[in-house]
């Protein structure tokens, strides 16, 4: 997932923040067996695997606050 998440993200000027889920007990609660697992802040945007194509839609949707 992550190459495909340095990919996507310069088209929405992001950039990517790795975080280890074991390090806070309730991201590890939620997403210990999930990994790897992408959020935006708090939300969720992907788990395991995702296209470019999904992610960008997925981010596209998110940014413009589109369900």
């Amino acid at each position: 997932m992550k190459q495909v998440v340095l990919r996507v993200l310069p088209a929405f000027g992001g950039s990517l923040v790795e975080r280890d889920v074991r390090e806070d007990a309730e991201t590890k609660r939620r997403y210990l067996v999930e990994i790897p697992v992408l959020l935006l802040g708090d939300t969720e945007v992907a788990r395991h695997r995702i296209s470019e194509a999904e992610l960008a839609a997925r981010l596209g949707r998110l940014v413009t606050g589109q369900p």
